[in-house]
């Protein structure tokens, strides 16, 4: 059997590579559904209530996902694949933290789509990447997680980027603005949530729990609301479901796949990839702020990213 090549002097490993390929895949599949979903709810925003559109999200969303978490239970869980997606049956051990998950999980998607529906797409997209650098912050304060100057430096960055963008004393900070970055801050927590449900009940039993808590959590908040849906929006409503369904699904396999280091990069497609359809579909443009905000907040988690990777990588060799 021959040796394994080498790249730089260090080995290539063809079983990586080819997990690095369905990661950064899936990835470019979640910044498709991601797209999709902010175009399906700026529209339908014109038409009801963006609490009516989170809980047709939840709600419906749970019916989308159902068979595919069945699908890998028992299918991408058996032995012989190259890793197990998830755990093989649907549990709640921590049901307080299902619960937290769930209301988090409600309030960062309605107030995230309250500020796609009314933001330039853009703005609101750029706001979200403040999720990664809260979770970052957030593990350090509660979690006793350690990071270095490096890290530290880029959250600070990341922090003025967010100012560039909400220019606070040149432009007004309207409420959407608050609202997509305390979307941002609610996903933050549940992220730091689900590291310790996953490990105790699996991915699928969180995906179950967050989608059927915050359906009942929307649920009074939007019949108080409700407005009749027209035939002809039942399309993009099914567009808005199995996208966001899709980019939630698409993370994990990316995640399962591949290094969140090898992974920060390809995230960046996702503000590409609607800021130009914000262009196409809306003749939204990206004025210079937006975009130097954008570019030091994505440049920040990208860094984050790969330096957790690293700093995992190292501590495995040594372990």
């Amino acid at each position: 059997m021959s040796a394994p090549s080498k790249i730089k002097g260090t080995e290539f490993n063809p079983s990586s590579a080819i997990q690095n390929s369905q990661g950064a895949a899936w990835m470019i599949a979640s910044c498709i559904g991601a797209t999709a979903m902010s175009v399906a709810v700026r529209v339908l925003s014109a038409e009801m209530d963006t609490v009516q559109i989170a809980f047709l999200r939840s709600a419906l969303g749970l019916w989308v996902l159902f068979p595919i978490i069945m699908m890998n239970l028992f299918i991408m869980g058996k032995p012989g694949q190259i890793k197990k997606v998830q755990r093989t049956k649907i549990q709640f051990t921590r049901p307080w933290l299902h619960l937290l998950r769930g209301l988090l999980f409600a309030m960062a998607l309605h107030s995230g789509f309250y500020a796609l529906g009314t933001l330039p797409l853009t703005t609101a997209t750029t706001l979200f990447f403040m999720a990664p650098i809260f979770a970052t912050l957030l593990a350090a304060i509660f979690r006793g997680e350690t990071f270095g100057l490096r890290r530290a430096s880029a959250i600070v960055m990341a922090f003025i980027g967010t100012l560039i963008v909400l220019r606070p004393g040149f432009a007004e900070v309207s409420l959407p603005m608050l609202l997509a970055v305390g979307s941002a801050f609610c996903f933050a927590v549940a992220l730091l949530i689900s590291r310790p449900l996953s490990e105790a009940d699996g991915a699928s039993s969180i995906l179950i729990s967050s989608s059927l808590i915050a359906s009942l959590t929307l649920v009074g908040p939007a019949l108080w609301v409700w407005t009749p849906i027209a035939p002809e929006l039942w399309g993009l409503v099914a567009i808005l479901v199995i996208a966001s369904s899709l980019r939630m699904f698409a993370d994990i396999r990316a995640y399962t796949a591949a290094d969140a280091g090898f992974l920060a990069p390809f995230a960046f497609l996702r503000l590409l990839f609607i800021a130009a359809a914000a262009w196409i579909f809306f003749q939204e443009g990206f004025d210079l702020p937006t975009a130097l905000g954008a570019t030091i907040i994505v440049s920040a988690t990208v860094f984050i990213a790969w330096r957790e990777a690293r700093l995992k990588a190292a501590s495995s060799s040594t372990s």
